[in-house]
């Protein structure tokens, strides 16, 4: 540092704005952090190769370089290599609990940006807000790397025994298509003008608490209450882990739940199934979509009869009206033609869902009645990542991005993650060096 100061002095830098002189002295820090790990890292790996007793077996093979990334920059380590012809580790590697070419440190920034954002962004924010060289590439090698042991791990996670009893549980899931490379797709059915896909359907779910209103009435989600999952697998494998998720975060003790989804018969059976005892709700939004559709066989579009019908069926709807709606609707309704038809589909998916509009009770009751919390989940968690222009995935790769998002998402679980990461890797799982 002092070296640097003094260059700055003889070169007349003194003159020069601020910003560059910090730059400067981050580039310093950094230099004299490679040089410390560079000369600390040696003595390490002899430590731990020292302290290693391989087991019956394995023997020392050789010494292997390692090109390493760091916080600082890139370093090179030396250490002990072992097989027993079949497998092979390095101690060292162990003990600075390093990820593949990574630090763990490292490797937890990496993933961080890319489950973040693109791992182009990933790479040039890193580099920009540390002075470490990072490619988008490298990002993506790291979250590939680590994305495989987030959903093994949550699956293992015991139940949480939170301090105060929990409040309500929420339940909510729904799917999006996310566009997927041509192999991916090749065979599968879809809505593109030849019957082919070009997406893939990827299922986000949420689980949330909620033991508080605001000043006026509306529940409040518990602050950093809130899981995601998601999946590509099929819903009722997805509504297995959803339940497994609930039952963790103490669901079975709780003094009620709901789930809160659109009218798709499937996620209904997949609640009944995996929620028995719990309130079956249509999302109010979806609900009062298909009571103004039922406006539309019987008034002029958008003329002012059918807006005035809509804000009373609206207001009907929060006061659980639904029936009467139902009974008001079938009288009017037309008497041939497409018209009909039309009417006769809306009275009927409002029937099937009545139990589940019943908005009024469910408020007084302490409910959501809205799931805005999977829409917003859908379109920040999942459309702002894997759904951007030109983007094409793998299910592979994008459940890897998915799992780690959902778990920066979902409040402590990404800290106990990297807490518990270590533990995780010892188990006898061959390394490559």
């Amino acid at each position: 540092m002092a070296q640097y100061l003094q260059a700055v002095r003889a070169k007349g830098l003194l003159t020069h704005t601020g910003s560059v002189v910090e730059i400067g002295l981050r580039a310093a820090w950094l230099r004299a952090g490679r040089v410390a790990r560079g000369q600390l890292l040696p003595d390490w790996a002899d430590l731990a190769d020292a302290a290693y007793t391989p087991p019956v077996g394995q023997h020392l093979v050789e010494w292997r370089k390692l090109g390493l990334d760091t916080i600082f920059g890139p370093v090179e380590l030396r250490r002990d290599y072992y097989s027993d012809g079949r497998a092979g580790c390095c101690p060292a590697d162990a003990a600075w609990e390093l990820e593949g070419h990574c630090t763990s440190t490292l490797a937890k920034w990496l993933c961080r940006a890319g489950a973040d954002g693109s791992y182009v962004k990933a790479g040039a924010d890193l580099s920009e807000f540390t002075g470490v060289p990072v490619d988008a590439r490298q990002a993506e090698r790291v979250v590939q790397r680590l994305g495989p042991a987030v959903r093994p791990w949550r699956e293992q996670l015991p139940q949480e025994r939170p301090a105060l009893p929990p409040g309500k549980f929420d339940l909510s899931y729904d799917m999006t298509g996310v566009p997927m490379r041509p192999a991916e797709l090749r065979g599968r059915k879809g809505k593109q003008p030849d019957g082919s896909a070009k997406s893939r359907e990827v299922k986000l779910g949420c689980v949330f608490t909620q033991t508080a209103v605001d000043a006026k009435g509306p529940p409040i989600r518990d602050p950093d209450a809130t899981t995601y999952l998601s999946s590509f697998r099929p819903l009722n494998e997805f509504g297995g882990r959803m339940r497994t998720a609930a039952l963790r975060r103490g669901m079975a003790s709780a003094p009620g739940g709901a789930v809160l989804s659109d009218g798709a018969r499937c996620n209904w059976e997949v609640a009944r199934s995996n929620f028995p005892s719990a309130l079956q709700m249509l999302d109010f939004y979806h609900g009062r979509a298909h009571v103004g559709n039922w406006v539309h066989p019987l008034e002029a579009k958008d003329s002012p009869a059918a807006q005035q019908q809509r804000r009373q069926w609206k207001k009907r709807l929060l006061t659980d009206g639904v029936g009467e709606i139902i009974a008001q609707a079938t009288a009017r309704r037309p008497k041939s033609g497409a018209r009909r038809k039309t009417a006769k589909g809306q009275v009927a998916y409002l029937e099937f869902n009545e139990h589940r509009m019943q908005y009024g009770t469910f408020r007084k009751q302490g409910y959501f009645i809205g799931s805005g919390v999977i829409a917003a989940g859908c379109k920040s968690g999942v459309g702002q990542r894997c759904k951007l222009s030109g983007m094409h995935g793998s299910v592979a790769g994008v459940d890897n991005v998915l799992d780690l998002r959902c778990l920066l998402a979902s409040g402590a679980l990404w800290g106990q993650f990297w807490q518990n990461r270590p533990e995780q890797k010892r188990t006898p799982l061959a390394t490559a060096a």
